[in-house]
């Protein structure tokens, strides 16, 4: 962000420039930014993508497909042992069904591309939201959460210049994050080949809320303070928590020390 000459005026600058050096980030005006972040949305269904698959499918692999859907009777297996015949034909099934996989369709990949950009979507319209606030000095609304965020305005409604970088950047990574993500969710072709479920990240030992953003706009943690897409906990904020973590620290080892 250009902030060479917002710095050389001092810790605080006019509060209207948090506005114009947003919407010179992204180039465009703010109603502009507002209504592109609402317009924003998953707009593929459930059905377009099991039609699309299912084209797929008899496009790209017809025999499969026709395999698939008119399953040969199995084989009755002999009583003591497996004939070559019945260990091909197994085989051959088999692979037929993880071949199928390209062309199905988890509810939960739709599920988390909607789940996903309606949080960064929010994110980002909720820090706009502060932005011009700030920018047209109409903080009475916000107020609590400007103290949330550790951000303190002057007596005329000015802002410092650190906390401008603070509030605007990931707003822009929120904003960019949903453009990519939603980009990528309302095209059909994603679905061939990206598969998620809940299953799937059982056995890959992932919690389902490790795939997704934090809902909040700030974590107040020294693990995560600074994590991408949130407004980085301030430098007061970060000493303050760090005196805490120091004091838990040595009270910890007190205890240990009496067993």
């Amino acid at each position: 962000m250009e902030k060479e000459n917002l710095e050389l005026q001092g810790e605080y600058c006019e509060a209207q420039k948090i506005i114009s050096i947003l919407e010179q980030e992204l180039s465009k005006g703010l109603e502009q930014i507002k209504t592109e972040v609402n317009d924003a949305v998953v707009k593929v269904t459930e059905d377009d993508i099991k039609k699309f698959l299912d084209e797929k499918f008899s496009e790209e692999d017809p025999e499969l497909k026709e395999r698939i859907e008119n399953p040969r009777p199995r084989i009755k297996k002999s009583a003591n042992y497996w004939t070559f015949e019945e260990i091909k034909e197994d085989a051959k099934r088999f692979t037929d069904e993880l071949s199928t996989t390209r062309y199905c369709f988890n509810s939960y990949t739709l599920e988390y591309f909607k789940r996903y950009t309606t949080i960064v979507r929010n994110k980002a319209l909720q820090l706009i939201n502060i932005i011009e606030s700030i920018g047209t000095k109409q903080t009475d609304n916000i107020k609590g959460l400007l103290g949330e965020l550790d951000i303190n305005l002057d007596e005329s409604g000015n802002i410092k210049v650190v906390d401008i970088d603070r509030l605007v950047t990931p707003t822009i990574q929120n904003i960019e994050d949903l453009n990519e993500k939603i980009s990528i969710a309302n095209n059909l072709e994603t679905y061939l080949t990206f598969k998620i479920s809940r299953e799937s990240l059982l056995r890959e030992g992932i919690m389902e809320n490790e795939i997704y953003p934090s809902t909040s706009i700030i974590i107040k943690g020294l693990y995560g303070g600074r994590r991408k897409g949130n407004v980085p906990i301030s430098d007061d904020q970060e000493k303050e928590l760090y005196k805490e973590f120091k004091k838990s620290s040595e009270e910890f080892a007190k205890i240990l020390t009496r067993l």
